[in-house]
């Protein structure tokens, strides 16, 4: 039986990570997009041919012609969407970040274990063979015990212009929200635990908003790291890399985010000997919703769970407040 998905919010990110996948994902039929006025939300479906228009979100949730949502409205807004989806029997693939902060992620998880339904975190790289090949390389003992990691993702200044709604506060606004969510994420995956974070650094050209932030952090084991994220980074090019140092060798992965846009390759280097993989570049997107409709439909387990949405947001509450600023507010 068909997942009849609808969109919570048109907002750009769908375009990407459901309107383009959808019509090679079998079983996956987009039917409705609610936005914040009427008049949007049929631009919106007209735009994607989309049968079914709705003036608010909560009118989205509610309708009998979903049984799935897909929320891509700004983080302070994820909470009230994602709780009222699951309470309605709807399942939930949820933008990232996963909330404005840890506080409202642990409700949505609470509600999630309580609901009986599929509650995702989109953080679709983890969806992609690409992920695996690095898991694979960090599975296979070539670089003995693990001592340092470095998770990077730095956007250009100027590429996000003040006015966009990342540099607002009160609706989750952040690079370490935005883009170090992802750094965090590279590094637990990397490590396979979770870390304290040490100490913090962040540049704020707007208040209280990270331009940028670098956070340094440590595992139980001993083993050392740091996740950094920039919306004001020097250069013109993005930067994406997880790199991973131990006893024997070191580890590059370039461009965990997205191997469909190239460059996605993974250096190995030890004694004597430097080995190259390539990820392919079938869209990670793509593979998120397989892996969303496998989860719904024949109930596979998934690795970007709520709980598992939990612990990346008190990492990024952890950073903001070792660097001196508060966790983004909740939406009242």
């Amino acid at each position: 039986m068909s997942i009849r998905l609808g969109l919570v919010a048109a907002s750009r990110i769908a375009q990407a990570a459901v309107i383009d996948p959808a019509p090679e994902v079998a079983g996956v039929e987009l039917t409705a997009v609610g936005a914040r006025d009427l008049a949007r939300a049929r631009a919106a479906a007209a735009k994607w041919n989309i049968p079914h228009a709705y003036g608010s979100y909560a009118d989205l949730i509610a309708s009998d012609e979903v049984d799935a949502v897909y929320i891509g409205s700004p983080a302070s807004l994820h909470r009230e969407s994602a709780i009222a989806a699951i309470e309605a029997g709807k399942h939930v693939l949820c933008e990232k970040p996963f909330a404005a902060n840890a506080d409202d992620a642990r409700l949505i998880a609470d509600a999630a274990r309580a609901g009986g339904v599929v509650v995702m975190e989109a953080f679709h790289w983890r969806y992609h063979p690409y992920a695996e090949q690095i898991r694979a390389v960090l599975d296979s003992g070539v670089l003995g015990r693990l001592d340092r990691i470095e998770a990077v993702f730095d956007i250009p200044d100027g590429r996000i212009p003040r006015t966009d709604i990342r540099w607002d506060l009160a609706i989750g606004g952040g690079a370490t929200m935005d883009l170090g969510c992802y750094s965090i994420q590279w590094a637990r995956f990397a490590a396979g635990s979770d870390p304290d974070v040490v100490s913090a650094t962040a540049v704020c050209p707007v208040p209280d908003i990270d331009g940028s932030l670098v956070a340094e952090l440590r595992w139980p084991s001993g083993l050392t790291g740091s996740v950094g994220s920039s919306m004001i980074a020097e250069g013109d090019s993005v930067v994406a890399y997880l790199k991973v140092t131990g006893a024997l060798g070191t580890m590059m992965a370039a461009n965990p985010l997205a191997p469909q846009n190239g460059g996605a390759v993974i250096t190995v280097e030890t004694a004597g000997a430097t080995e190259r993989y390539v990820g392919d570049r079938t869209s990670t997107y793509f593979h998120q919703l397989v892996a969303f409709r496998d989860a719904i439909n024949d109930g596979i387990a998934f690795p970007t769970t709520a709980d598992d949405g939990v612990r990346n947001m008190e990492i990024v509450d952890a950073c903001y407040r070792a660097a001196g600023l508060a966790p983004r507010p909740t939406l009242v």
